[in-house]
C-alpha cells in the first residue's frame, strides 16, 4: 500500500535523536526521505572537523587577548559547545540529528533513505558559513551578545509549531510566517522535494520523509512541501 508520511522535527533540538528514533521504529517505512542535500553531508565529513578547530583556535585567541587586556590570571578557556552563543554555529558543522537517526533506523533495517533536498542551497549558507561567520570578528560579536536561555527558545518553537499545525491553525499567522522564511529559497526547495518524493511514491510503499517543521505547513497559497503533497493525504508528525 502506498502511504506517506511527513515528520517535522525541530532543526538542532539536543533532544530530538531519541524521539526521531522512536517514531521511525513506530512507523516502519519501506523507504525514506531526508532534508538534507548530498553536498551537505559531504561538506560536514571533509571540511566539519577542520572548522570546528579552526573555531576552537579563535576562541582560544580571543580568550587570550581577553586575559592580556585585563591583566588577570588566564583561566582554561571553554569549549565552544559549553558557549551558548556559539553552540548553534558548531552545530551547523556537524551532522544533524534528523541524519543520524534516518541513517542508522536505515541501516539497522535494510531498507534506503534518499536525501533530496537542493545542493544549490546547502552550497550558498555553508559557503557563508565558512567565509563569513567562523571569522574573529563575527565571533567576537556573538559573544556580546546577551547569551539566550537555549530551553525557552526551544519552548518557543515547539509551542509556535503545534500552533501552526494544528487544525484551525490562522491561515494568516502561517502566511506572514512563511513571508519571513522566503529568502531561505523555501518555495524552490519544497518545490523540489515534493517532486522528488513523487518519483519515489510511484515505485515504493510506505514513504517517509523526515524535515523542518516548517515545511508541514498548509499554507494558504499551497507552496509549502505538505500544501503540494496535501493531495496525496499525507499523515503529519511533529517529532518533539
Amino acid at each position: 500500500m502506498v502511504s506517506l508520511t511527513l515528520v517535522g522535527t525541530v532543526h538542532r533540538d539536543p533532544n530530538g535523536l531519541p524521539r526521531l528514533k522512536e517514531i521511525l521504529d513506530k512507523e516502519c517505512p519501506d523507504i525514506i526521505t531526508l532534508e538534507m542535500s548530498e553536498y551537505g553531508i559531504a561538506f560536514r565529513e571533509r571540511t566539519g572537523p577542520r572548522l570546528k578547530e579552526k573555531l576552537f583556535d579563535i576562541l582560544q585567541g580571543l580568550h587570550e587577548k581577553k586575559g592580556q587586556k585585563e591583566r588577570g590570571k588566564l583561566n582554561r578557556p571553554q569549549k565552544p559547545s559549553q558557549i551558548t552563543a556559539i553552540n548553534s554555529t558548531l552545530l551547523a558543522l556537524e551532522l544533524p540529528f534528523e541524519f543520524q537517526a534516518v541513517k542508522a533506523h536505515c541501516e539497522r533495517n535494510q531498507i534506503p533513505f534518499r536525501c533530496i533536498d537542493l545542493s544549490k542551497y546547502s552550497r550558498d549558507k555553508l559557503k557563508t558559513l565558512r567565509e563569513e561567520m567562523i571569522t574573529e570578528e563575527n565571533l567576537r560579536k556573538i559573544l556580546s551578545f546577551a547569551p539566550k536561555d537555549p530551553h525557552e527558545e526551544l519552548r518557543k518553537q515547539r509551542a509556535l509549531a503545534r500552533r501552526l499545525t494544528s487544525q484551525n491553525a490562522d491561515k494568516l499567522l502561517i502566511g506572514a510566517f512563511l513571508n519571513g522564511k522566503m529568502g531561505h529559497g523555501i518555495v524552490q526547495r519544497d518545490h523540489y522535494m515534493s517532486l522528488r518524493i513523487k518519483e519515489i511514491l510511484e515505485n515504493n510503499g510506505k514513504t517517509l520523509h523526515v524535515g523542518g517543521w516548517e515545511h508541514l505547513l498548509d499554507d494558504p497559497e499551497g507552496k509549502t512541501l505538505y500544501g503540494l503533497l496535501k493531495h496525496l493525504l499525507p499523515k503529519r508528525i511533529l517529532s518533539f
